[in-house]
């Protein structure tokens, strides 16, 4: 095998560089919880699928949106057994309890996304979310995760304000 000349080094994957940044930012058990939208369905089966989708999580606390207090009441007896089917996917992040709550289930495909007044970001905040990219070399890719972790940035200082 022939070796490759100094200061060469191995290609960093796009992904490699994102979750080593959701490291070093502490939320990358946050990212691995919310994977809980994309296995619901599989999860919980189309039956349940079509009555309850999930929410939001809060504090390992999974919000979960049920469409009749019957499936609720349904939901509430199976939940150590949803929650066991979860946290199997999930693997090291898992949730701890789930919260049922009455409304109409949001269906993935066709989801309505609903407009928020973000908070704006003081100097300080932006400055540390550029530091925290500044070493991605490509910059469409730096640009991006900057815009992305200011929204996130925003929703966490909206929640923390609302509180």
């Amino acid at each position: 095998m022939a070796k490759r000349p100094a200061g060469k080094r191995d290609p960093i994957t796009a992904r490699t560089v994102i979750e080593g940044l959701f490291s070093h930012l502490g939320i990358a058990d946050k990212i691995d919880q919310h994977r809980v939208w994309l296995i619901w369905k599989d999860c919980v089966g189309p039956q349940i699928a079509a009555q309850a989708s999930p929410l939001r999580i809060r504090d390992d606390i999974l919000e979960v949106r049920v469409s009749h207090p019957v499936w609720m009441q349904q939901l509430q007896l199976l939940k150590p057994r949803l929650i066991e089917r979860l946290n199997a996917e999930l693997g090291d992040t898992p949730i701890r309890d789930m919260f049922f709550r009455r409304g109409h289930p949001t269906v993935q495909e066709t989801g309505t996304v609903e407009k928020i007044n973000l908070p704006e970001l003081s100097p300080s905040e932006k400055d540390a979310i550029a530091q925290a990219v500044s070493t991605i070399p490509d910059d469409e890719t730096r640009k991006a995760l900057q815009h992305l972790l200011t929204r996130q940035q925003q929703l966490d200082k909206a929640r923390r304000d609302s509180s």
